[in-house]
């Protein structure tokens, strides 16, 4: 059987970094992008045979299901989906200046779009001779590793909480899906430079961030349920 991976938020910084490399590993890369333009110029760019673009609004169930379509066009099965869109509106704002609006907004694409994402390709997962659903994170949503000043202390309640969120919908369907499979863990990169902390200096580049989530994403190592850091399991 041929493989398959397909990469949400893949336009641009550490999503478009992942397509690149597992296409090096894997038979077929699907970029998934919300923005159709960017993510036809994303697959121009990369110049890959191999890579194909799927237009997904991870905030639209219809788009969720649309995506799910034009998959289901080339193929039944997915070896790997990887949840890496997602957005961060309240840098630079404190917890009591957010405003419940923003954060609403923030947990319905990056808590919301990923448990829909989960949901509607599960079926295709399920049929991959050894399926992986990896939750794209971050460190500063373990509270344990945050709270001990482990991690960079960034107190960005709407992002980081919702990242917090997904790693407890990592382990729900961990312990539902048990050792039968299919597999399910959150891997963060660590602090990387792109759009989406405004290019804040200091950090990995994009292609270390994705190597990062690459290579526990093709490990032979069985992490259900767990979230990850590039050193290994990390506290919640």
């Amino acid at each position: 059987m041929e493989t398959t991976a397909f990469v949400t938020g893949a336009n641009k910084g550490i999503g478009y970094e992942l397509v690149r490399q597992l296409a090096n590993h894997m038979d077929h890369v699907f970029l998934g992008a919300r923005n159709e333009e960017l993510g036809k110029k994303a697959i121009h760019s990369l110049g890959l045979s191999n890579v194909s673009f799927v237009q997904v609004d991870i905030s639209d169930q219809n788009s969720i299901q649309s995506a799910m379509d034009t998959i289901l066009g080339q193929t039944n099965y997915l070896d790997l989906l990887i949840n890496n869109a997602g957005v961060a509106l309240d840098f630079h704002i404190s917890p009591t200046e957010l405003k419940v609006e923003m954060l609403r907004e923030i947990f319905n694409i990056n808590f919301f779009g990923t448990f829909q994402m989960i949901q509607t390709f599960l079926p295709l997962v399920k049929k991959a001779r050894r399926g992986k659903i990896v939750n794209v994170t971050t460190d500063m949503a373990s509270q344990t590793m945050f709270d001990n000043g482990d991690v960079h202390p960034l107190n960005i309640l709407g992002y980081n909480s919702s990242k917090t969120a997904i790693n407890s919908l990592t382990l729900s369907f961990g312990k539902e899906f048990g050792e039968g499979g299919p597999e399910i863990f959150g891997v963060t990169p660590g602090f990387t430079t792109t759009d989406l902390n405004s290019n804040a200096p200091g950090g990995k580049s994009t292609k270390e961030g994705a190597k990062v989530i690459v290579k526990h994403a093709l490990s032979e190592q069985n992490y259900n349920g767990k979230v990850l850091n590039e050193k290994g399991i990390i506290p919640w």
